[in-house]
């Protein structure tokens, strides 16, 4: 068995857009499920969800996809691909992880989870 060391973690969360505010805002009791409004549940029977909140609507720590991606290239991708490039943003940050040398970036890895990313691109697909 190989050992690994986690040197970096980074999260997009329901609560927030990096860790520490997610961290400190479930420590805090405080959810980031809500009701969602009409025209994102449409007909469904489930009027609740966690979403990643935007800048805008919380501008300590919302998501700010122009800062992962131009919004040229943010056209091109699923938003889950830009929340999860965010994550490994900050946890590769937090480590202070900038290899030079191909050895280790060939050495370095990330480990991405979404409870749900991906359906509009696993549908076009089938």
């Amino acid at each position: 068995m190989q050992r690994i060391v986690v040197t970096g973690m980074g999260a997009v969360t329901p609560l927030a857009a990096n860790v520490e505010a997610s961290w400190s805002r479930l420590l805090a009791g405080r959810s980031g499920v809500r009701r969602l409004p009409d025209d994102v549940v449409g007909d469904l029977p489930a009027k609740i969800g966690g979403v990643v909140p935007s800048l805008g609507e919380d501008p300590e720590a919302g998501f700010d996809a122009d800062a992962v991606l131009s919004a040229k290239d943010q056209r091109k991708v699923d938003r889950f691909i830009l929340l999860a490039l965010a994550a490994a943003e900050e946890a590769l940050a937090q480590a202070q992880w900038k290899p030079a040398l191909e050895t280790d970036r060939l050495r370095t890895a990330t480990i991405i989870a979404s409870g749900v990313g991906g359906f509009p691109a696993i549908t076009e697909a089938v």
